[in-house]
C-alpha cells in the first residue's frame, strides 16, 4: 500500500565521458626515410610529448636525454653507407605509450 520511490543520485560516474588527453605523435621533420646525404652527420628535428625521455641509437651513437620543450633538434654523426637510426620516446605520463620511429639515412661520399 505504501510505496517510495528512490530519487536518482546526483551524478553518475558510469556515464561521464574520460578526460580527453592530447597525444602528440613522434614526428620526424626535416629527414626522412631513405634520404642520401654527402655529410658524415645529419640535423634530425623531431616534434615529441614534452617532457619525454628521447632515446636515439644507432650502431655508432646513442643519445638519452628529457625534452624540455616539444620540438627539439641535434646534430648526429654517420657511418658511410647505410645507417639505421631508431628513435624511442618514453612519456611522461603513464597514459601514453612508448613511441618508436626507424630512420634509414645513407650516408654517400662523393666522388669525381
Amino acid at each position: 500500500k505504501k510505496s517510495r520511490t528512490i530519487a536518482p543520485k546526483k551524478e553518475s560516474n558510469f556515464f561521464k565521458k574520460p578526460p580527453q588527453v592530447k597525444i602528440q605523435q613522434l614526428e620526424i621533420i626535416k629527414i626522412s626515410d631513405g634520404t642520401i646525404v654527402n655529410e658524415n652527420k645529419i640535423n634530425l628535428s623531431i616534434k615529441a610529448v614534452k617532457n619525454s625521455l628521447v632515446v636515439i641509437q644507432s650502431p655508432i651513437k646513442s643519445l638519452v636525454f628529457k625534452l624540455e620543450k616539444d620540438k627539439f633538434s641535434v646534430d648526429f654523426p654517420l657511418a658511410l653507407g647505410e645507417n639505421v637510426i631508431r628513435i624511442a620516446v618514453y612519456p611522461q605520463d603513464r597514459k601514453l605509450h612508448l613511441q618508436e620511429k626507424e630512420l634509414r639515412v645513407y650516408y654517400l661520399k662523393e666522388q669525381l
